[in-house]
């Protein structure tokens, strides 16, 4: 896969080391080089592995390692320790996300934001994203029984402004099909403009698959749709790719039918970005390179909208051992280097079976296929 240089993060902000000098905050600015770990990494935090409504016939966390999740109290306090290694290292940018959906993790979601406020406070610093990745199923629900505060208020209240949905399709049977049926009849047309008068900026993550969302004319006419109703920008992504030679029980232990389906229905990216290149209704603004040259992000205008559109690919399983390519938090609390199951890592990881009780309603059968160590682990190198 071809591989550019620059870095790139999601959000309006830039990271620090892509502004001018004068543009630096002045609190980083003045932390030694030395202290700076975590000044280019996100932190991506996966809340929980449950996901109650989501049917993603291309879920990667399906047939990815699972590490066993760990209760409330013990991923708290594993998350006050890793927050404070992360913004001490001058990280600044913050995603809760799956692993499963945060929203089915209540007491860890909002707990979890509430020790980021407290540790903000505590540091007297900011940060440049704060964002959580929902299917959208739940997002209007009461917070609790008899509640009139939806989550949506209650992410707002504790400081999060940009939501991040995802849409898979232009048509319910579309999204039905690749999603399942909770989040193929979520109403969008109603759902996020809702969401946006309450003053959360709408980000849409729509996977690209064929017979779905594969073509100019589609990205075009979801593009038209998405930000007529208040979407700020748009993430288009290819289906995550593990080369055959990395599959294996430490990097694709899960659902082999899972894995199947992304291989068939993985479109040819390098021609849709070309295409969209050519098309008259976006302008190529740049490329940059994702999770240390894991991946690549296009990066466009829509010429009637406006808005900001965006193409990534991504390459999962072959992660350099030895260094991480963000902060990556699992359900278990413990902060890692990647989701590959290496001794490296010091994680539990379940098995399948309990893989499905995270994962209800999804067939049995996508629970059912084991896959083999094909190559002996990798080791990182000797500190000797």
């Amino acid at each position: 896969m071809p591989r550019s240089s620059k870095n790139f993060q999601m959000g309006e902000n830039r990271r620090p080391e892509e502004m001018l000098p004068t543009e630096r905050p002045t609190e980083i600015e003045k932390t030694p080089e030395k202290e700076k770990a975590f000044a280019t990494e996100e932190m991506k935090i996966e809340v929980t592995n449950v996901c109650q409504f989501g049917r993603c016939r291309f879920c990667s966390p399906c047939f990815r390692p699972t590490v066993k999740e760990a209760g409330t109290e013990e991923f708290l306090r594993k998350m006050e320790g890793n927050l404070d290694t992360y913004l001490r290292g001058c990280g600044r940018k913050i995603i809760l996300t799956g692993g499963g959906e945060p929203i089915d993790a209540p007491k860890k979601l909002f707990g979890t934001l509430e020790l980021i406020s407290k540790k903000l406070e505590k540091l007297g610093v900011n940060l440049d994203l704060l964002a959580v990745y929902s299917n959208g199923v739940r997002l209007l629900e009461p917070v609790s029984e008899g509640s009139d505060k939806t989550y949506v208020d209650e992410l707002l209240k504790h400081g999060v402004r940009d939501l991040n949905i995802s849409v898979h399709g232009l048509t319910n049977k579309e999204r039905s099909e690749i999603a399942g049926e909770y989040m193929g009849n979520i109403d969008f047309d109603t759902l996020i403009p809702r969401i946006v008068e309450k003053g959360m900026r709408i980000m849409t993550r729509t996977t690209l698959a064929k017979g779905f969302i594969d073509s100019v004319d589609t990205v075009e006419r979801f593009t038209k749709w998405m930000s007529g109703l208040g979407v700020k920008m748009m993430y288009f992504s290819d289906l995550f790719y593990v080369p055959p030679e990395e599959r294996g029980a430490e990097t694709v232990p899960g659902s082999q039918e899972t894995l199947e389906w992304t291989d068939k229905h993985r479109i040819d990216f390098d021609k849709l970005v070309n295409d969209v290149k050519k098309s008259k209704d976006f302008e190529f603004v740049a490329e940059y390179a994702r999770h240390r040259e894991q991946g690549r992000t296009f990066e466009f205008k829509h010429m009637v909208s406006g808005i900001k559109v965006l193409f990534g690919d991504l390459t999962i399983g072959d992660e350099p051992v030895e260094a991480p390519t963000y902060a990556y938090v699992k359900p278990d609390g413990s902060m890692d280097t990647h989701n590959n199951a290496r001794d490296l890592a010091k994680r539990e990881y379940v098995p399948l079976k309990t893989v499905a009780k995270y994962r209800p309603g999804r067939p049995e059968r996508e629970f059912q296929q084991i896959v083999q160590l094909r190559r002996p682990p990798k080791k990182s190198p000797s500190s000797e």
